[in-house]
This record gives C-alpha cells, structure tokens and sequence, in this order.
C-alpha cells in the first residue's frame, strides 16, 4: 500500500472542524445563553419583588402612623402607581401628606403593573375613567381605588399583585383588616 506523505495528512485535518468540536461549540454558546436569559429573568424578578417590598413597608409605616397620631390614612392605587392620603380633621378631605417624603407618590418603574383585589374582587383600572367630561365626573376620575388605614389600627383588606412584563413572578401584597401585611410570591 501506498502511504500518504505526513504533511499531507495533517493539511488536510488542519482544513476543517470535526463533528464533535462543533456539537461542543453549539453547547458552550447554549450553556452561556441559557445563563444569560435566566439572570435577566431574574433582575426583572428582583426588580418586582423590591417594588413589592417596598409597598408592604410603606403600608405597613402608614398604618402605624395612623396609630401612632390618631389620623386616618388612605392609600390610593392606579395600575402603575400608588398614592398615601391623610384625612385633614378641620376640612374632612383627603390630602397628600405635606413634607413627608416616604408617604410621596409613587410610580411603578416601567414594565411593571399593579392588579388590585378589593373585597376578592379584582378591581378593573379602566372603569376608573368615565365617558363623559363633565366638572363632577372629572374630579371622579382622579379618585381611584381606596385601601383605608383607620386610627384603631383596622384596614381595608386588598391584595395587590406586582408583576413585569417581561418576568415570570409575580408577588401579591395582602393585607388583613388587622392590619397584618404581608407578601407571598406566586
């Protein structure tokens, strides 16, 4: 038999990849993607979560305010944003807290979204805008959904469920008519 010249040999192995290094390729690359969506998957989470944290403790630091000064509070909710009220003694209305910059408004960060559940009832933010442009009906549109925090230390249940857009968790604030709050993530 005829043998092939050794450099022949190896130009020709040196000319290609084999099979097996491209099946190992195409899983290193696979490994790495994988990784690197799962941890955007979980920055989102972790984003929702904070903001789901972060509502339970104001709640919570609103209601023991109520307690703490004999005032009743009010939090109210819109699908991307969330307010803290205080009832004023001297006009019986529902004012923003004035220089209290925990209880300020808050707005959802961009791509996460608040479903509220009133009584277990899930509260539809559309019906909150009215059709018609009338002075009465107008000042109702900026009113939404209420959850009160009374001076005896009572609230009104809710749940509030957070979630992204692009994440799979969601994490639901709930709290109890003793003013128990707490978060569980679904």
């Amino acid at each position: 038999m005829k043998q092939l010249p050794a450099s022949r040999c190896s130009r020709r192995r040196a000319a290609g990849f084999t099979l097996i290094e491209l099946m190992v390729v195409a899983l290193i690359i696979g490994i790495t993607l994988t990784y690197v969506v799962v941890g955007f998957d979980r920055d989102v989470d972790d984003e929702v979560q904070t903001e789901a944290q972060r509502l339970a403790a104001l709640v919570t630091l609103a209601a023991q305010e109520s307690v703490l000064h004999g005032k009743e509070h009010a939090l109210e909710f819109g699908h991307d944003r969330y307010q803290f009220l205080i009832l004023n003694d001297e006009t019986g209305q529902w004012q923003t807290p004035q220089d209290d910059d925990m209880l300020r408004e808050r707005k959802l960060p961009k791509g996460i979204y608040l479903e509220l559940y009133l009584e277990g009832h899930e509260f539809a933010f559309e019906d909150e805008v009215a059709a018609s442009s009338t002075d009465e009906e107008e000042e109702l549109q900026s009113i939404g959904p209420r959850v009160y925090m009374l001076s005896s230390g009572e609230m009104s249940p809710f749940e509030a469920e957070l979630r992204h857009e692009d994440g799979e968790a969601r994490f639901v604030v709930k709290a109890g008519i003793t003013g128990k709050v707490e978060i569980e993530q679904q």
